[in-house]
């Protein structure tokens, strides 16, 4: 049992909520049969959580958001799902969205990991996403700009917390057409 307790106080030492089976095994230093033999004990015992095949969590209490960057990497939590992360808009939703270089979606716990396909160019400039707490999440600001790209509805209750000048200093970022939305809303 010291074995599995040591494991578990890596896992919570890391400051992580979930991690991928290969998480495990590199964090454990172990190889991929013993990880996979201790990580179904930690299971069993209710150490740890399975939430689907080949991820985990420590707690019901984990963060979509983390799962969401960890189901694809790289990508980063945007769209409506990062403006109810800033407090931006109030509606919570079964949808995790991200955006990333190609698009995918899983289901894992009644709850949907949805990524969009963005170009190199515009995906790889990461002004406007930021890492916080093991997430990578765009701001208020570049999550607008990336509903505009994709041409969906970005919910905001609080245009407060959209700053106006470093909008429209990422925009210059997007293509003509999303400059234009930005305009088009005179703010």
């Amino acid at each position: 049992m010291a074995n599995i307790t040591q494991k578990l106080k890596i896992l919570m030492d890391s400051k992580k909520t979930v991690f991928r089976a290969k998480d495990l095994q590199s964090l454990w230093d172990e190889n991929s049969r013993n990880t996979i033999i201790y990580a179904k004990r930690m299971v069993v015992k209710k150490l740890i959580l399975k939430l689907d095949k080949g991820y985990y969590a420590l707690n019901r209490e984990y963060s979509v958001y983390e799962l969401a960057n960890l189901i694809i990497s790289p990508s980063y939590v945007s769209f409506n799902s990062a403006l109810l992360f800033w407090g931006v808009c109030f509606q919570v939703s079964d949808i995790v969205q991200s955006v990333s270089l190609l698009n995918y979606q899983k289901e894992i716990e009644n709850r949907v990991y949805k990524y969009q396909s963005m170009k190199k160019d515009l995906f790889f400039n990461s002004e406007g996403v930021d890492l916080k707490n093991n997430i990578s999440v765009a701001s208020p600001e570049r999550a607008l700009l990336d509903s505009f790209y994709f041409g969906a509805v970005a919910n905001i209750d609080d245009w407060e917390k959209i700053n106006k000048t470093y909008l429209n200093k990422l925009a210059k970022n997007y293509p003509l057409s999303v400059q234009g939305k930005i305009k088009d809303l005179k703010l």
